[in-house]
């Protein structure tokens, strides 16, 4: 089965957009969980997918273990992952996936119910300076350059951060000259770090660490949104301070906050499983921090309980993952503004979204790719096709192509021909 791809050009958006694409990055690079603009979406132009050109292997590598996921910056593709007893850094070349430079250090970790012991958490990219975060809760700065380790921290020794259930997974943040973390130690809950040194510039108030990734609220980056064990947290990014909390956790002991934050327009989307639902927010006042509002504007279950995945968004609509991952998850688009289901496909399992434009690209933990339209009123599949084995890691996409990881491999599928590109 093949397809042919919608002519890909990157094009900086006018101040014109509507709030939702704020961030509005456009570019080759996906240098850090969930994306360039913190939502698991990229914004192109030209033809839509279809089924005249077969997706082509480009590549494909040999990998340890771990559900950390590629990040891609220029013409390089890294991934964190684990051999035995050391985790492992890895910088490909993204055309061809020969390894430009490795570097290792020893990994004691080990999952306390028999799951993987591999990195959880995504690595951040910026300014040549890749940042990683052990499920031990070691920190490293690595240069993206030759692979030299710039600086380490160890989370737990320093602030107690708590292993949780499956160890640390939150990634990194990366805005300007800071790196942010959920560390939940006993005596704080968010940090910032020099993004040069590691030296800490401010933690915040005690919150619980949780699953969930941090992302940034506005093109500003001035404020920071979290995902903790309590619920909803808005921090100045600049001093840590609390701007806006707002309780929403599973009375289940045994739960997780795992999917992100998700930012729509004037607005912020959790969900979690374990009796939890989804929840919506308004924003209101002025970007000044002292007249910014939050006010809770719906709360459901049922609808789209995420589990581990985060949604992405498109023209009114939220498509997602629903349900426990163990108990057989759904795929579902939902209407945000009166949040009726439109459509759901039971049949799938749990799985990532990446939305292109005004189309998804599905990997589900099966190891099966899937294109569908984000505009139609069903489910639309343009491709399936199976590319990998059983996974769970989130994927990639950059300059028309995907990278995936499952147990044992990395591969590079090349959805975008040149012919293609040159139309």
């Amino acid at each position: 089965m093949g397809l042919r791809v919608r002519l890909i050009k990157f094009a900086f958006l006018s101040a014109g957009l509507t709030a939702m694409l704020q961030f509005c990055a456009v570019g080759n690079d996906w240098p850090n969980w969930l994306g360039p603009n913190y939502n698991g979406t990229i914004e192109v132009l030209g033809k839509k997918f279809d089924q005249d050109k077969k997706i082509e292997l480009s590549w494909t590598k040999a990998v340890g273990v771990g559900w950390s996921a590629p990040i891609v910056y220029y013409n390089k593709v890294f991934l964190h992952d684990r051999v035995d007893n050391e985790e492992n850094l890895t910088a490909f070349d993204k055309n061809t996936g020969e390894r430009i430079w490795h570097v290792s250090f020893q990994s004691t970790f080990r999952d306390d119910f028999g799951m993987e012991n591999g990195p959880r958490s995504t690595p951040a990219l910026s300014k040549d300076i890749i940042i990683t975060h052990s499920p031990s809760g070691f920190v490293h700065a690595i240069s993206a350059k030759n692979g030299k380790v710039l600086w380490t921290r160890d989370l737990d020794a320093d602030y107690a951060s708590p292993k949780g259930f499956f160890g640390r997974c939150s990634s990194p943040l990366i805005l300007g000259e800071r790196v942010f973390f959920d560390v939940g130690g006993k005596d704080v809950g968010l940090i910032a770090m020099s993004l040069h040194t590691g030296e800490t510039i401010w933690t915040s108030k005690a919150y619980t660490n949780d699953y969930a990734s941090l992302v940034p609220l506005r093109d500003e980056k001035d404020i920071i949104i979290a995902f903790m064990r309590e619920g909803l947290v808005l921090a100045d990014a600049e001093t840590g301070k609390e701007v806006f909390h707002d309780d929403f956790r599973s009375p289940i002991n045994a739960s997780v906050n795992a999917a992100s934050p998700l930012v729509i327009g004037d607005g912020i989307f959790l969900s979690s499983c374990y009796d939890v639902g989804a929840r919506f927010w308004k924003l209101s006042g002025s970007q000044n921090l002292k007249t910014l509002k939050v006010k809770k504007e719906w709360q459901k279950h049922g609808i789209l309980d995420c589990h581990f995945s985060t949604p992405v968004y498109h023209g009114g609509n939220l498509f997602g993952f629903h349900g426990r991952q163990e108990r057989g998850a759904e795929l579902r688009c939902i209407k945000l503004s009166d949040q009726k289901i439109l459509w759901n496909v039971p049949s799938l399992g749990a799985g990532h979204l990446i939305r292109v434009g005004e189309e998804v690209i599905c990997l589900t933990e099966r190891g099966e790719l899937i294109v569908f339209s984000a505009q139609s009123s069903a489910f639309n599949p343009i491709l399936r096709e199976q590319v990998l084995g059983p996974c769970r890691a989130h994927f990639a996409y950059s300059d028309g192509k995907v990278f995936a990881r499952d147990k044992r491999r990395l591969i590079c599928l090349d959805l975008f021909s040149k012919a293609s590109l040159d139309k």
